[in-house]
C-alpha cells in the first residue's frame, strides 16, 4: 500500500511541476483579464481522479524493484505463475527437463531456487514445491508481481541468492463481488477461474476463488513415441479474508489448496494404471498441497511512527507418483513464522528489528533411497533505513540464521541516490543462504536413465552478490520513457553442482567451493512512440562460468549468453481495443556431454539461436474482455527432445537436454467478465 501511495504521490508531484511550469510561462506573457470568467462558483461534492496505471514501474525503494502490473500480465493469457513473464526481459523461464513439463524462473543466469520465491511475503514455493509451483499460483488472482535483483531486505529471511520474486494476490476489499476467465487453445486445453468477493461489513472482506486447468490430448509431433506436452489436470481453491478496523489494526490470512496429476511418457502406455511395466514406459505423479499464510500487524499509538507485525505460514505439500519402473514418494511439512518491530527514530531512521524462524520435515523416498531429514532454522535480524538528506537513502542489514550445525552471518546494504528527479542510481551487496533439496529441484535425475552419484553431504548454499543500476526517466514531444542499465555478479562460496559434463552416463553431484560466477548486464528501453503504442526493447548478457571436478573452467549448460526481447503494445483511446506483440530472441547455448550410443548420433556443442513471437489483442465491452491469442506464432520448437527415446529402459534414455520449446505454436481464445456493484 505505501508503494502505491509513494508512486501517486511522484506522479502527482511530477504533474504539479508541469503545472508549476505552465504557470511560470503564462506569468511572462500579457496580463490576463479575469474580471468576467469568475462570476459563479460552483463546488463539486466529490471528484473522481484517474491515471493511467504502467504495465512495468520501478519502485523508489532503495531496492531495484521492477513492479509487473495486472494491466502488464494481462497482455499475454497469463494462465499461471509459470506464464507470467512472457513479455519481461529479467526473468527467464525454462524447462526442468525435456519430459514432464515442470518449467522454473531463472534470474540473473541462475536457476529459480537461487530466487526467493514469495506469496504475499511468505515463502510458500520451495522445497518440494518449488518444481511444480509455480502452477498452484493461477495468473488471474495475481494482482501484480514485484521482481528484485540482487540480495534485497533481511527481513524476509537468508534465501535471496540471485534475487526475489514477491506475489501479490487479489485484494478481497477492492475486487468486484464476481470476475470468470475462460480459456480454450487449439489442442482443447482448458482452463476456467471463478472470483466472488463478499463485503462483510467496512471492517471484514474475503475472496472465493477456484480454477480448474484440464489438458488430456496426446501430442507428438516430432514422432519419437513420447507424448511433447504432458497431460495435466489441475484444481486450485483459495479463501482469502482480509481484516481493518480503521484504527491501525489490520490481519490478513489465506488458505489454499491444489490437487494436480501431471502424465507424461509413451502413447500407449495406459495412465489409469498406478504403476510401470516394461510393456511401456510412462511417467504419473500426484500433488496435494495446502497452504495457510497471512500477516497480522498494529500500529502502536505514541508520539512517534511504532508498529508490530506477524507473518507466519504453513504448507503441507505430498508428491507420489512414478517414472518408468521407478517410484518416487515425497512428503514436506513446513512452518515459517516472523515477528517484525518498526521504529522510527528522528527524521533520518527507520528501523526494523525481528526474530524468524523456519521449521521444516521432509520424507523422500525414490527408488529404493531414502533421503529423510529435518531441519530447524533460527534467525534474528536488524535493518535500519537512513536517509541523510533528501536525495539519499542507505538500508544497512544484518541476520543471522542457526543451521543445523553452523550460525551464518548474512550482512546486506543497499544504496540510492537521485542524481535529479528524474534519475536513480542504485548499489547492493549482500550475501544469501539456503539448503537444496537435489532430488525435488532436478527432475530429470528420476526421470533419466543416467546413474547420479552423491560424491559429498549436502551443505547450505552461500553465495555473495552486488551490483549497480541507473534508471532514468525522461519526455519527448510530451510522451513518457525510461532506461535502465543493470549490472550484477554473483560469486558463490559454496554451491551444490549438478555436473553434467565428467561423466555422459552419470549426474555426478557435489559442492564445490569458490568454484562459480554468475555475470549480469542489462539494458532496457521503453517509450511511447504514438500516444497509443508502447515500445519496449531489452538486451541481456549473461556469463555464467564453474569450475568441474575433471574438466576445469567451464560456462554452464542451457544458458544463452545474449537475449533480446522487444515488444509493441497499442491501446486505443476509448480503451477497448488492446493489443501486444512480442519478440524473443535468445542466443545459443552450450550443451553439455552426451554419449554417443550409436554410430548415427552426432554431439552439439551448442543449440542453435532461435526466436519465439507472441501475439494478443482484446476487445473491452461493458463487462467482459475478450481476448485472441497466438503463442510461438511461427511454430519454433526442439524437435529432438530426448535422447535414447527408442529404448527408454535402457542405458542411455535422458531427458535432461532440453535448450528450446518443447511445444509449438498455440492458438488461443478466452474471455474476462467482471459483475460490478452498483453505485447508488
Amino acid at each position: 500500500m505505501i508503494k502505491k501511495i509513494s508512486v501517486f504521490a511522484f506522479l502527482f508531484l511530477l504533474r504539479l511541476s508541469a503545472n508549476s511550469q505552465a504557470t511560470n510561462e503564462i506569468q511572462n506573457k500579457h496580463t490576463i483579464d479575469t474580471s468576467n470568467t469568475l462570476n459563479r462558483v460552483h463546488l463539486l461534492k466529490s471528484a473522481e481522479v484517474t491515471f493511467e496505471k504502467a504495465g512495468t514501474m520501478i519502485s523508489i525503494s532503495p531496492f531495484k524493484t521492477e513492479i509487473l502490473t495486472n494491466k502488464e500480465l494481462r497482455k499475454a493469457a497469463c494462465c499461471n505463475l509459470g506464464e507470467s513473464f512472457e513479455t519481461n526481459a529479467t526473468v527467464d523461464v525454462t524447462y526442468k527437463d525435456a519430459l514432464s513439463g515442470s518449467k522454473e524462473l531463472q534470474l540473473l543466469g541462475l536457476s529459480g531456487s537461487y530466487i526467493q520465491l514469495l506469496t504475499e511475503n511468505a515463502p510458500l514455493i520451495a522445497g518440494l514445491g518449488l518444481t511444480y509451483g509455480l502452477n498452484t499460483v493461477p495468473g488471474t488472482q495475481i494482482e501484480s508481481i514485484s521482481i528484485v535483483k540482487g540480495p534485497g531486505s533481511v527481513v524476509f529471511g537468508p534465501e535471496s541468492l540471485s534475487g526475489s520474486i514477491n506475489i501479490e494476490l487479489k485484494n478481497p476489499s477492492k475486487e468486484v463481488p464476481l470476475f470468470v476467465n475462460y480459456y480454450l487453445d487449439e489442442n482443447f486445453r482448458n482452463e476456467i477461474n471463478i472470483d466472488f468477493t463478499k463485503k462483510i461489513n467496512s471492517k471484514l472482506s474475503t475472496l472465493f476463488s477456484i480454477h480448474t486447468d484440464v489438458f488430456n490430448k496426446k501430442i507428438d509431433e516430432n514422432g519419437d513415441d513420447f507424448l511433447d506436452i504432458p497431460m495435466v489436470r489441475n484444481f486450485n481453491f483459495l479463501n482469502k479474508w482480509k481484516f481493518e478496523n480503521g484504527k491501525g489494526f489490520i490481519s490478513q490470512n489465506t488458505i489454499r489448496f491444489m490437487n494436480e496429476e501431471r502424465m507424461a511418457g509413451q502413447q500407449q502406455f495406459d495412465f489409469s494404471k498406478d504403476f510401470a511395466d516394461l510393456s511401456a514406459w510412462g511417467q504419473k505423479l500426484n500433488s496435494n498441497r495446502v497452504e495457510f499464510y497471512g500477516r497480522t500487524g498494529k500500529v502502536i499509538p505514541s508520539a512517534v511512527f511504532q508498529s508490530i507485525g506477524f507473518q507466519y505460514s504453513i504448507v503441507s505439500h505430498a508428491q507420489k507418483g512414478f517414472a518408468g519402473i521407478k517410484t518416487y514418494d515425497a512428503n514436506q511439512l513446513s512452518a515459517n513464522f516472523r515477528i517484525i518491530y518498526n521504529r522510527e527514530i528522528g527524521t533520518q531512521h527507520s528501523l526494523n528489528v525481528g526474530l524468524s524462524l523456519k521449521s521444516e520435515k521432509t520424507k523422500e523416498q525414490f527408488a529404493l533411497a531414502n533421503y529423510d531429514r529435518s531441519e530447524n532454522v533460527l534467525g534474528a535480524f536488524v535493518e535500519d533505513t537512513y536517509k541523510p538528506d533528501a536525495r539519499s537513502t542507505f538500508v544497512l542489514g544484518f541476520r543471522a540464521d542457526r543451521y543445523s550445525d553452523k550460525l551464518y552471518y548474512i550482512p546486506r546494504a543497499n544504496y540510492k541516490f537521485s542524481i535529479n528527479e528524474n534519475t536513480d542510481l542504485r548499489a547492493s551487496v549482500g550475501m544469501g543462504v539456503r539448503t537444496p533439496h537435489f532430488l525435488a529441484e532436478n527432475p530429470a535425475i528420476m526421470i533419466s536413465s543416467r546413474k547420479y552419484a552423491l560424491k559429498s553431504s549436502i551443505t547450505p548454499e552461500v553465495a555473495l552478490n552486488y551490483g549497480v543500476n541507473l534508471t532514468h526517466d525522461f519526455f519527448i514531444n510530451y510522451r513518457k520513457g525510461s532506461f535502465n542499465l543493470d549490472w550484477y555478479q554473483t560469486k558463490f562460496n559454496n554451491r551444490l553442482r549438478i555436473d553434467f559434463d565428467t561423466d555422459p552416463t552419470k549426474f555426478l553431484i557435489y559442492n564445490q567451493r569458490n568454484a562459480s560466477v554468475s555475470k549480469t548486464f542489462q539494458a532496457e528501453f521503453i517509450y511511447k512512440i504514438l500516444k497509443t503504442v508502447e515500445w519496449k526493447i531489452a538486451y541481456k548478457y549473461l556469463d555464467v562460468v564453474s569450475k568441474t571436478d575433471s574438466i576445469g573452467l567451464i560456462s554452464d549448460p542451457f544458458i544463452a549468453k545474449n537475449r533480446i526481447v522487444t515488444s509493441l503494445y497499442y491501446e486505443s483511446f476509448s480503451r477497448k481495443w488492446k493489443a501486444n506483440l512480442t519478440l524473443n530472441l535468445v542466443g545459443p547455448k552450450r550443451l553439455p556431454a552426451l554419449h554417443l550410443h550409436d554410430s548415427t548420433s552426432k554431439a552439439m556443442l551448442q543449440s542453435p539461436s532461435y526466436q519465439t513471437v507472441n501475439f494478443q489483442i482484446t476487445r473491452s465491452l461493458k463487462n467482459t474482455e475478450i481476448y485472441l491469442g497466438a503463442e510461438n506464432m511461427f511454430d519454433f520448437k526442439q524437435l529432438t527432445h530426448l535422447t535414447g527415446s527408442d529404448d527408454p529402459y535402457g542405458p542411455y534414455f535422458d531427458v535432461s537436454n532440453i535448450w528450446g520449446p518443447m511445444d509449438g505454436r498455440r492458438i488461443y481464445i478466452g474471455f474476462r467478465f467482471k459483475l460490478s456493484e452498483n453505485k447508488k
